[in-house]
């Protein structure tokens, strides 16, 4: 353990944890932005292996910790030097190797809870009538149904890391692996036997985030006094995905934490935090209780929309970016390249950094919300093959990078696995393959559509292409116009046709961004991380949708009360952004009425009066 981490160990909330831990007392710790959340994690497992670790190899049990992402594995793990002690995964992969094998088990599950929980919701869609959400609602329920019916000749079942599930065919998608291990965890108490004896101590990172009918099963597994023990670490002013605990808590009977410490922040930032919630007030605590800092606001004239949907016209989105840019220049921060920049949406990104197009198809009347989250993490179905392999290829072979072309075909490409089926050829004779396809699809790369670069690489097996996606690229295009009452559950059709006539010039802007190789980000793209200096952006139209409100949450007065929904996740998006800067935070916010909307801020006691700023 480093000396900082030792450092930050010896805080009240983590004597507290090892009290918990001394007398086997389940317990969760709320630990505000910048607390050294992660910090107390690894401290409470290193204590367990000091104090337990000998008696648990003995016994071969596992010290279990279920974190959010790959990355927060690697952390952890790494923390812990590898320790083969500690169980550390992602919650899906945790649940998934729990029981895969129980294969009667999860058809119990399917048919008595998942399957029916799927009927019922499309019920709720269906109001009797012709419309198209009727008429699509009743052919799922005859499809759901079909294969309620024939989960009893499915011999096994396979986890697919996607959003498509096949039940006739025993492939579950990532929800269902949530739903169905929850569902058998709390239900079979084998089950939770089998586990409680193998992690009698099961800590969870994040636990805002996890969902709440695994922090339900957890607890239920828990849920005697002695072991097996569940800790959970999180923040539930931290969480910003849908449908998850938000609220934790553990089994009756165990100790609430909360860590006060704030090891990031400046003084300054720190009291803005400190504004926006009541349950836990920080205090400096590190090197930062040194640095003063700055926060500052401008107000900015909010234009009435007057494009489709609501949304701003070019040449509002010129003149929103124009006041971005004299915004930075008033606070000295122009021509700055060590600024994080951060966005709710990315029109203003994407116009700057070269991929409009690609931002209106993904966020316009073919897109649903699913559609636009998979686009903004790289996931959807028709951008995976182009961000994870395809333009990795094409710029290690502009680079010459011979060696990187191999690692990203080895990795990824069906013609190049070693136990794939080009297996027996010799090693010079796949690298003369590897010139000849990647040296293709640079040519290319240049001159065809997006479908011509997909098809070429389904055509010679350079990544793998889904089912759906050669659906599209088999397929004629929709002839027919768009119509929102006939096609809204065909819409991926018009989305797809649209995309994949599309040249390549966007793709590599696009690339870059999301693999954060600029200094912009989305707002819920920096979740657990830190940066000296902050600009965040607040623009509710340039949003154009109704999910969040940052004006009707901070100025209320000024903008119309939001709804619940809009307050609780606005205000939970805004702290999480504000709580990356490290030393200096500037906010941009459009908004009806500045003047109005300063003495509402000042009298909030959110801001003091010196703070803000109205553009001229």
């Amino acid at each position: 353990m480093d000396v900082d981490m030792q450092k930050l160990c010896e805080t009240k909330a983590d004597k507290e944890i090892r009290t918990c831990l001394e007398a086997k007392q389940c317990f969760s710790m709320i630990a505000g932005a910048g607390s050294g959340k992660t910090t107390s994690l690894v401290c409470a497992l290193q204590y367990l292996r000091d104090t337990e670790g000998a008696r648990l190899r003995r016994n071969d049990q596992n010290i279990l910790c279920i974190t959010y992402t790959n990355r927060a594995v690697e952390v952890i793990s790494k923390h812990l030097d590898w320790d083969d002690l500690f169980l550390v995964r992602t919650l899906h992969k945790f649940l998934w190797n729990q029981i895969k094998k129980f294969t009667p088990n999860i058809r119990e599950a399917l048919r008595e809870h998942v399957i029916p929980a799927h009927i019922e919701k499309k019920q709720e869609d269906d109001n009797g009538g012709q419309s198209q959400r009727s008429l699509a609602a009743r052919e799922k329920i005859v499809s759901l149904q079909a294969d309620l019916d024939s989960l009893d000749t499915v011999e096994g079942f396979d986890y697919n890391d996607t959003n498509f599930s096949n039940y006739s065919e025993g492939q579950l998608n990532h929800d269902d692996v949530i739903d169905v291990a929850a569902y058998l965890i709390s239900e079979n108490e084998i089950l939770r036997r089998i586990i409680g004896q193998k992690y009698p101590y099961v800590f969870v990172d994040e636990a805002q985030d996890t969902f709440e009918n695994v922090v339900e099963a957890l607890n239920k597994l828990c849920e005697t006094e002695g072991l097996p023990i569940v800790g959970y670490f999180g923040d539930p002013m931290q969480q910003i995905y849908d449908k998850r605990a938000g609220e934790f808590a553990g089994p009756a009977n165990s100790a609430l934490i909360t860590k006060e410490e704030n090891f990031r922040c400046s003084r300054k930032v720190i009291d803005l935090l400190n504004a926006f919630r009541q349950d836990v007030q920080q205090f400096p605590a590190g090197a930062n209780a040194k640095i003063e800092g700055s926060v500052l606001i401008r107000l900015v004239r909010a234009e009435a929309p007057e494009g489709n949907r609501k949304r701003y016209t070019e040449n509002q989105i010129q003149r929103a970016s124009a006041r971005f840019e004299e915004a930075l220049k008033s606070w000295g921060w122009g021509g700055r390249e060590d600024v994080i920049l951060l966005f709710l949406v990315r029109q203003m990104i994407a116009r700057r950094l070269g991929f409009p197009e690609l931002q209106k198809l993904f966020t316009g009347q073919f897109a649903s919300t699913k559609t636009q989250d998979d686009y903004e993490t790289g996931d959807h179905v028709l951008l995976k093959p182009l961000v994870s392999v395809i333009c990795p290829l094409v710029q290690a072979e502009r680079d010459g990078g011979q060696r990187r072309v191999m690692d990203v075909l080895r990795k990824s490409s069906p013609a190049f696995d070693p136990q794939g089926v080009n297996a027996d050829r010799t090693l010079g004779e796949m690298r003369e393959r590897s010139i000849e396809f990647t040296q293709g699809l640079s040519d290319l790369w240049g001159k065809g559509t997006l479908s011509d670069i997909l098809k070429y690489c389904r055509e010679n097996k350079l990544c793998k292409i889904s089912d759906r996606l050669s659906e599209h690229l088999d397929r004629a295009p929709r002839e027919e116009d768009y119509d929102p009452d006939l096609h809204s559950s065909d819409k991926g059709d018009w989305l797809a046709d649209a995309f994949l006539d599309m040249s390549t010039d966007e793709i590599e802007p696009f690339v870059e961004f999301i693999s954060d190789n600029t200094p912009y980000s989305t707002q819920h793209g920096v979740k657990g991380e830190q940066y000296e200096d902050v600009l965040v952006v607040f623009d509710d139209t340039d949003a154009a949708w109704s999910y969040y409100s940052f004006t009707k949450m901070l100025t209320p007065n000024t903008s119309g009360d939001p709804t619940e929904g809009q307050y609780n996740r606005s205000r939970k998006l805004a702290y999480v952004c504000f709580s990356r800067a490290e030393k200096n935070l500037r906010i941009l916010l459009f908004t009806p009425d500045p003047e109005i909307a300063k003495k509402e801020l000042v009298s909030n006691n959110l801001f003091e009066e010196n703070q803000i700023s109205i553009a001229g």
